[in-house]
């Protein structure tokens, strides 16, 4: 029984210290302690729905955001017909770069969703140290660079960055496209009343039985909390709009959120 238990706790400790060596790996060129405050000016350029939700979320007089470390919980499923279950979540983002590393557990199973130097990667484990599954490719690349384009309504100073170009489609829509390298995608960021962000709509590649297909994606902000002075949305539904009707299959929620720091939690 002992010797059971002390092989469990190696492999929790070995895949610790897989992801905060690629974490430290991550964030070993970025600067800290050197760090701008957004301004009027670097928003003057921007549509006006974009500037008026960046003074609405109180990012005039910030720093710049170049790291964030999070921990999140979050109802998750599979398929439409599955029962949801509780997934414990913590990510680590570089925002200079375009880079995050997300780590996901659900029992014994761990998932690790990852955008490291212009490429995805989608994995799964058993006890954070057995391989299951395994996904990466053009198609994955597409994924999870719209995926760090919307989940930047966390850190929204990275919307001012040169690499994000936007254009006004009316009153309460804009579309971001970001370019990394070789890598550009674009989503639509559909604007309330109390200009906040409440839907992010976009074309991602959705993988189902080792086949993709391009399909509707979605994220609604269903609550805002103010973290570190920044009000940024808490809880969200991610959705898939399929011919077949509406598959939400992520419900998380924001336990906590830093920003600026460059260790793990």
């Amino acid at each position: 029984m002992k010797t059971k238990t002390a092989i469990i706790i190696l492999i929790i400790i070995m895949g610790c210290s897989s992801m905060n060596e690629t974490v430290e790996n991550m964030y070993k060129k970025v600067d800290v302690k050197n760090t701008e405050r957004i301004t009027e000016k670097d928003i003057q350029y921007l549509p006006d729905v974009v500037q008026r939700y960046l003074r609405h979320v109180n990012i005039i007089g910030k720093e710049k955001i170049k790291t964030v470390r999070l921990k999140q919980r979050g109802n998750f499923r599979l398929k439409p017909e599955d029962d949801f279950r509780t997934m414990e979540a913590e990510q680590y983002i570089n925002t200079e770069a375009g880079e995050f590393y997300w780590k996901g557990k659900v029992g014994i199973i761990t998932a690790i969703d990852k955008f490291i130097g212009g490429r995805g990667n989608m994995t799964v484990k058993l006890l954070g140290l057995v391989k299951v599954a395994e996904m990466e490719g053009e198609k994955i690349d597409q994924g999870e660079l719209i995926r760090f384009l919307a989940e930047g309504v966390w850190f929204p100073t990275i919307f001012v960055e040169d690499f994000i170009k936007w254009e006004a489609l009316n009153n309460g829509v804009a579309k971001a496209t970001i370019t990394l390298d070789k890598i550009s995608v674009s989503a639509l960021f559909h604007f309330n009343e109390r200009n906040e962000v409440a839907r992010i709509t976009a074309k991602r590649y959705m993988e189902k039985d080792g086949e993709f297909t391009l399909e509707d994606w979605e994220i609604r902000n269903l609550e805002y909390k103010i973290f570190d002075g920044i009000l940024i949305p808490s809880r969200s539904d991610v959705i898939w709009n399929l011919n077949t009707g509406k598959f939400c299959w992520y419900k998380p929620e924001i336990l906590e959120i830093e920003y600026n720091v460059t260790s793990t939690f």
